[in-house]
């Protein structure tokens, strides 16, 4: 998108950066997400060698959700990434992380060429720049590594339809980018 959102926004709600918004969301995230936009999909996948993937990076990681998700797949060396220090300190609670890290998807300080995968799920939609992310996964994966990412499509965001998410007090947040 080469404009900024607020210029499609016809609704005139409260528009914050990602990083604001998910430390507004982080106490209600997990239970007001809706995991039938991201896990259906992921646990469709027929192609992946789940037994012999052996370290993960999740990019985006949040919560945890995916997190949680790749180690019921048998993944045990799990790294998460996010720039939201209050999802992140969410995630740390759930102990399914080998290392946690509060930092850009698309600049992190992870070792290259040292994971089998690399997930990135409903955190795509907030970078305005994906060339960096794609340059950063390449970085990260060992040869014959594998990226599975899975947003929703960015005519969302030009409809309108921004991530958003209700306050505790009833108020509309809408997020963009970081």
């Amino acid at each position: 998108m080469s404009k900024p959102f607020i210029l499609y926004d016809t609704r005139h709600y409260s528009t914050v950066d990602a990083i604001a918004g998910y430390a507004k969301w982080a106490p209600t995230y997990d239970a007001t997400v809706d995991n039938q936009l991201d896990i259906p999909l992921l646990s469709n996948l027929q192609t992946l060698p789940w037994l012999k993937i052996n370290k993960a990076v999740d990019l985006g990681c949040g919560t945890g959700r995916i997190g949680k998700w790749l180690q019921n797949q048998g993944i045990s060396d799990i790294y998460g990434v996010d720039c939201s220090s209050e999802m992140v300190n969410l995630a740390a609670a759930k102990q399914i992380y080998t290392q946690l890290d509060i930092v850009d998807i698309t600049q992190t300080s992870l070792p290259s060429c040292s994971y089998d995968i690399a997930v990135t799920s409903l955190a795509v939609c907030h970078l305005p720049n994906l060339y960096a992310l794609y340059t950063e996964v390449a970085r990260l994966l060992q040869k014959g590594g594998l990226f599975v990412l899975v947003d929703y499509h960015p005519f969302f965001l030009l409809r309108g339809i921004p991530t958003n998410f209700d306050c505790e007090n009833g108020e509309s947040i809408f997020c963009t980018f970081i």
